[in-house]
């Protein structure tokens, strides 16, 4: 009897053994699943994505407009330019735009591919001219001329400018060291040299 006592308990050894093995093989196969499982998860190559849209919008708490990137649409428009006396045909090409917004949803800054403009503080830049003021009167500096313009529609300019004798229809570019003035009627009241 004591033999077989002995035989069951050397079983018993073995199987608790067993057991013993059997959880730590598993937690291995549990280990090694999950490394194999990590490395092809990290392993795999970072997509590049692209984001396409017609317009991208940023918007404050409230919901309100802040700021838009967006393409504009062809136009084709006239347009009069301080210091000429005939307004020029202008078309626009579609460009990438972006608009800045204030609290009130009022546009109050507008960037292009060829000019700058805020409109708060009636500031433009572009086109080769700097012009601060607004619609009404304000200053236009170009490359080669500073010109003056007020809300009665009197003009001034010192440096160049083309000049349109009304008798003849000839067109005198005055020089860089030339002052003009002119009235409402956009008339020559007064030049030097």
């Amino acid at each position: 009897m004591n033999s077989q006592l002995s035989g069951f308990a050397e079983l018993q050894y073995r199987l608790l053994k067993l057991e013993t093995q059997n959880r730590q093989l598993k937690r291995l196969g549990a280990a090694a699943l999950i490394v194999v499982t990590s490395l092809v998860v990290m392993g795999q190559a970072p997509s590049k994505k692209t984001v396409e849209a017609n317009e991208f919008i940023l918007r404050d708490d409230s919901g309100n407009i802040r700021a838009r990137l967006f393409m504009t649409a062809k136009t084709t428009t006239t347009m009069t330019i301080p210091g000429m006396n005939i307004p020029v045909p202008a078309t626009f090409n579609p460009k990438a735009t972006f608009s800045l917004y204030d609290e009130k949803g009022q546009v109050s800054g507008v960037l292009d591919d060829d000019s700058v403009t805020f409109f708060k503080s009636h500031v433009s830049l572009g086109g080769g001219l700097l012009t601060i003021g607004d619609q009404t009167s304000g200053v236009v500096v170009s490359p080669y001329s500073v010109g003056l313009f007020d809300e009665q529609g009197f003009e001034a300019t010192l440096g160049r400018r083309a000049l349109v004798t009304p008798r003849t229809g000839e067109t005198q570019t005055r020089s860089a060291a030339s002052l003009v003035m002119f009235d409402k009627n956009k008339n020559v009241i007064w030049k030097a040299p």
